[in-house]
């Protein structure tokens, strides 16, 4: 059984982004966990004002994210019908991504699936929020999904896994890659950053050790797509809508644990049409 979490709050997007999860799912046995986190707005109070605040100071929070959360799953299990899909709320006072850390790490969850931004206006952002930043940088236990608002689901969505083949892949994370491949009925293709007959010998070793992992798990050969750089890969899956665009994340290094910097993911930024999903070292 698949274990999937989905940090929500009541947005249209957010609801579109549960949908697509749904389906995306919908043959395999899942339990999805939605997750609300809160807060108290302690600016501007000192602790005799904190210590005179009544009841309803703290308790208002924590039942608005209920409220917000008892929505969402009623609204899912009606959909529902019985299937062998079940739907639980996790209400957390805590930051986001410390909310989505320890969830994950508790419930031993599979794969994060997180709403893609729009801006005030409806349009789509064109950058991903400091949130999804932050969650990119941390969540490394499991796969998270970024689904941009407005995406539909194709029947045979087309999986590109895209690498520089500079570093190894690791086999275990592509099992779970092609898996994901299995279970929404799609195709792979692997697209790889670099100009025809310019790969060194460390990338064609590693690109021949997927060929080989790919051809186990799937019994057919795999596709090769070579491009040249990320803009070339942007205006490429902007012309294909049914592809799912999937990068292998490095380890962070010393600059993104400090939050200096973020995943190199974040740098394709959000594609219309296209999600996103992260893969861990």
């Amino acid at each position: 059984m698949k274990r999937i979490l989905i940090p929500v709050d009541l947005t249209i997007h957010c609801y579109e982004a549960i949908e697509y999860t749904v389906e995306f799912f919908r043959y395999e046995k899942c339990e999805f966990y939605f997750l609300n986190t809160y807060n108290y707005d302690v600016d501007g109070l000192n602790a005799i004002h904190l210590l005179q605040a009544d009841d309803d100071y703290f308790e208002k929070p924590k039942s608005d994210s209920e409220f917000c959360l008892g929505r969402v799953v009623e609204n899912f299990v009606s959909k529902s019908g019985g299937n062998n899909h079940s739907f639980s709320a996790i209400s957390e006072r805590a930051i986001l991504v410390d909310g989505i850390k320890k969830t994950v790490k508790d419930i031993e969850i599979d794969m994060v699936v997180l709403a893609g931004e729009k801006k005030n206006n409806g349009e789509s952002s064109e950058k991903y929020s400091r949130d999804t930043k932050r969650i990119l940088d941390n969540i490394r236990e499991c796969p998270v999904m970024i689904i941009p608002a407005a995406t539909k689901l194709h029947k045979k969505p087309e999986f590109l896994l895209v690498s520089n083949f500079e570093q190894y892949l690791p086999e275990a994370e592509i099992g779970k890659w092609y898996e994901l491949v299995r279970i929404a009925n799609g195709t792979a293709k692997v697209v790889c950053f670099e100009e025809v007959g310019e790969l060194s010998g460390s990338q064609i070793t590693n690109l021949d050790r997927l060929k080989s992992q790919l051809k186990s798990l799937s019994g057919n050969s795999v596709e090769f797509k070579f491009i040249e750089n990320l803009t070339s890969l942007k205006d490429y899956a902007a012309d294909h809508e049914d592809y799912i665009i999937c990068l292998m994340d490095r380890k962070p290094d010393f600059w993104r644990k400090c939050g200096i910097k973020h995943s190199k993911i974040t740098n394709i930024g959000p594609i219309p049409g296209t999600p996103i999903i992260a893969l861990h070292r």
